[in-house]
């Protein structure tokens, strides 16, 4: 169709506001600084798991911030053994699914 476009998360040219479209994206565009969450990344099964070993646990993903431009999510997440925390940034067009973790 002419001027319909479909975007992915291999999209590299930033998008408007409003482009940034699907279920990750509105929750994220609504969120508030530190909601925490497990994020399901598209191709995958499970919530991501970013620590050490065979069978880690799914990591908690403490929102930061939504850019409405870019469609990108920012995150952070404290790596296992000695903690620090990191930084994860995501287009919200690359999660499939949300989970919400409470305190």
């Amino acid at each position: 169709m002419l001027g319909s476009r479909r975007h992915d998360c291999n999209d590299v040219r930033p998008d408007r506001e409003g482009n940034c479209e699907g279920c990750a994206c509105s929750i994220l565009r609504n969120a508030e600084r530190g909601d925490m969450f497990l994020l399901l990344l598209k191709g995958t099964a499970e919530f991501l798991a970013l620590g050490p070993g065979a069978s880690p646990q799914p990591t908690e993903f403490k929102f930061v911030r939504f850019n409405r431009e870019t469609c990108c999510a920012t995150f952070t997440f404290t790596e296992q053994g000695p903690p620090r925390t990191l930084d994860f940034i995501v287009d919200c067009r690359c999660i499939c699914a949300l989970s919400p973790v409470s305190d």
